[in-house]
């Protein structure tokens, strides 16, 4: 499967391909959309959905990652990639990609296995993951990668969920069957005896009792 990873800015948006086979992640491409604050906002959120746009022409991802926004003290940042991140999504949006979206914790949880890492952890681990022979840079790179692999463990561990709540629906409707089958054997059992006792006269016994009283008053 291969997975488009974004790391949403206004000045700088990361994005990362992956290709997954099994449990295996392979970089396949990553670079930067940056803009610059001389730019007009509308042109600055054209080229970043013009950059993703292109990445999924070139690259056809089934699914895409994304990284939400962390409202901090500094709401004005906050906002900037907000709206870097509207322009991803909508070029997403369009192509019909699959989205899952993870916050920055979530993100450094499933690389590094701690939601505290700080960059550099970020990095180390992305290239390890991916066996690169290099730290992928910018950091917006190594971060949209990031994301495309938290992206591909979730995905693993629901599909692994799924299937073992399959199999124990499989077990039960099993189990099921067979308590049905083993009540239907009694009963056949039940009723067979029955007839081979009617047939030696041994059937009926409470009705000839019955018939005896009343001819006897």
């Amino acid at each position: 499967m291969i997975i488009l990873g974004i790391d949403p800015g206004l000045a700088h948006t990361g994005w990362g391909i992956i290709e997954t086979k099994g449990s295996v992640c392979r970089a396949r491409a990553y670079g930067c959309i940056t803009t610059h604050a001389a730019e007009s906002l509308d042109r600055r959120l054209g080229s970043i959905y013009d950059g993703i746009e292109q990445a999924i022409c070139t690259y056809a991802p089934a699914e895409v990652a994304i990284e939400k926004i962390f409202f901090g003290e500094n709401t004005a940042s906050a906002i900037a990639t907000a709206h870097a991140r509207g322009a991803a999504l909508v070029a997403c949006a369009r192509a019909g990609i699959v989205l899952g979206e993870y916050t920055p914790m979530q993100i450094k949880q499933a690389v590094v296995g701690t939601g505290s890492a700080d960059k550099r952890q970020v990095i180390y681990m992305v290239r390890t993951i991916l066996k690169l022979d290099h730290d992928p840079r910018p950091d917006h790179c190594a971060d949209a990668l990031a994301a495309a692999i938290c992206h591909h463990n979730a995905q693993s561990t629901q599909r692994l969920a799924y299937k073992s709540a399959s199999v124990q629906m499989l077990e039960q409707l099993t189990a099921q069957q067979a308590y049905e089958r083993t009540l239907a054997r009694e009963h056949t059992q039940a009723a067979t005896q029955a007839h081979a006792d009617y047939a030696h006269g041994k059937g009926n016994v409470m009705n000839k009792t019955r018939q005896s009283r009343r001819n006897s008053s």
